[in-house]
């Protein structure tokens, strides 16, 4: 059997996008089964030598990134661009995953589903003609006369699997997202949009929250938990395996989502305002 490679990107200044990247690390030590390859594409190696050759790096320079995000960035290119140059250096699935991911469980169930040739993203969020929020009503508007149809449907891409059989599909959802980009469609999740209409309409694909929390929701949250997490593994010298272990014993509970109370809202409105 193929090994699982599990893919993410970290890239630019913020030292959390690196702290949230080695902690989505350390939860796949934590509980993929084997075999599994793990991969960062990233500008900053230096931050993963923790990790020795338990990853493979990836290494995104800036010509690179700017090669991946198109000629008119508006949307996650890259992404496209890389679980695409992961899956051609590979033999079995490919697993793109946000920083701002942890897995919670035992991976085993997941893994062989998508060897047995199921596509993952992170959960379903709409289907596309139904939503009435006045902005996907207008990206709906926007998609009419590109061949989408009325049972597609938007899926959240914090995670990303794709078994090598559906390789090409990889190809036709860059290919789609540069064609609606040429069109002048220049909506935010174009990206994870043709991912999961594309992936959608194989009847395969499946939701992955089960497996991974995506606590976009909440990254101040787990940041403040993460940071401490990783202080004290560095403090103490723990080993990876060690840090790893402490986490599957352990591991994050917050909420992956807080909303805002109306006086949050109504603070940050006014705050946007002066």
């Amino acid at each position: 059997m193929s090994p699982v490679r599990y893919v993410t990107l970290a890239y630019g200044e913020a030292p959390g996008v690196y702290r949230q990247s080695l902690m989505l690390l350390l939860s796949l030590v934590a509980h993929a089964a084997e075999p599994y390859e793990l991969m960062v594409a990233t500008d900053r190696p230096e931050c993963y030598v923790w990790f020795g050759t338990r990853v493979e790096i990836e290494f995104l320079d800036a010509a690179r990134l700017d090669a991946w995000r198109g000629p008119r960035p508006f949307s996650m290119r890259q992404k496209l661009e890389l679980i695409r140059a992961a899956a051609a250096s590979c033999h079995g699935p490919v697993v793109l995953l946000d920083a701002d991911i942890l897995a919670r469980k035992p991976l085993e169930a997941f893994a062989a589903a998508l060897q047995a040739g199921h596509p993952f993203m992170h959960r379903p969020e709409y289907v596309l003609s139904r939503s009435r929020r006045s902005g996907n009503r207008k990206l709906w508007a926007s998609l009419r006369g590109h061949g989408f149809h009325d049972d597609d449907s938007m899926w959240n891409s914090g995670v990303l699997a794709v078994p090598p059989g559906d390789r090409g599909l990889l190809d036709a959802a860059l290919a789609l997202y540069d064609r609606l980009g040429a069109a002048g469609v220049r909506h935010f999740a174009t990206e994870q949009l043709v991912e999961g209409v594309l992936l959608g309409r194989t009847g395969r694909l499946k939701p992955a929250e089960e497996w991974f929390v995506h606590y976009w929701g909440n990254k101040p949250g787990y940041d403040a938990e993460i940071a401490c997490r990783l202080a004290d593994a560095f403090i103490e010298g723990l080993s990876v395996k060690e840090a790893a272990a402490r986490y599957r014993d352990r591991p994050i509970d917050l909420p992956a989502e807080v909303r805002q109370t109306r006086r949050q809202k109504l603070a940050s409105w006014i705050a946007s305002q002066q």
